[in-house]
């Protein structure tokens, strides 16, 4: 009985094996889709919130000032002066930044705030202690590239100068122009420093895919604010 199913079980474990990374790549883009479908979500909810804690004033039928009277103050124990409920996070604890979008090389993904190791396996994510996005300063955005074709910064090598970069935080939509592309050292964090005047991004993965031992910088300038 051993002799037999033993065989079957090697077949099994090797089949495993063969489809872990396949596996693996579907679920993250999976988890890449449902980050960016649940941060829209959330600030759907925030905008939606907003406009029923701010009601459009009646035009037609003003409210005398006179009529206007401080509340009377709620007991302690009142449930009006009770903490927000606390929402559940649709994230999962990981904080969006926004969406980074490259047309020319069919790149959508959610950007995750702190470039940790964790939120690098999942999607593309900011260096701390860089700029933010539209302001002056040089907005870091790392990323992994994988060997399935598409997925995460793997064609990055192929965007150019003058391409187009974007970056969409929900409330604003930034463009920015490519305006070179360049090979460093590891070491080289140079290029991660803004000059304190542009509104730069810098997009940053490891070169080559295999073996490693530079990083591709990819520098932008902000043209356009939506």
């Amino acid at each position: 009985m051993i002799k037999r199913t033993l065989p079957i079980l090697c077949i099994l474990l090797g089949i495993a094996i063969f489809l872990y990374p396949t596996i693996m790549d579907r679920y993250e883009i999976y988890r890449q889709q449902q980050m960016m479908n649940q941060w829209t979500e959330t600030l759907k909810r925030i905008d939606q919130a907003t406009e029923t804690a701010v009601p459009k004033q009646n035009s037609l039928n003003p409210v005398p000032v006179s009529a206007v009277v401080a509340p009377d103050p709620a007991p302690a124990d009142s449930p009006s002066n009770a903490g927000p409920e606390a929402a559940p996070d649709p994230l999962q604890g990981k904080p969006i930044e926004g969406i980074l979008i490259i047309d020319k090389i069919k790149l959508k993904l959610p950007i995750i705030t702190d470039a940790t190791v964790n939120n690098l396996k999942l999607s593309v994510a900011s260096i701390a202690g860089t700029g933010k996005a539209g302001a002056v300063g040089n907005y870091a955005i790392a990323g992994h590239r994988n060997f399935t074709y598409g997925k995460n910064f793997n064609r990055l090598d192929e965007v150019d100068k003058g391409d187009i970069v974007e970056v969409d935080t929900g409330k604003q939509q930034y463009r920015y122009e490519v305006q070179e592309k360049q090979y460093v050292l590891p070491e080289d964090v140079w290029v991660l420093k803004g000059n304190g005047k542009d509104k730069e991004i810098t997009l940053i993965t490891c070169h080559p895919m295999e073996n490693p031992t530079h990083r591709l910088i990819v520098k932008g300038k902000l043209i356009e604010k939506q």
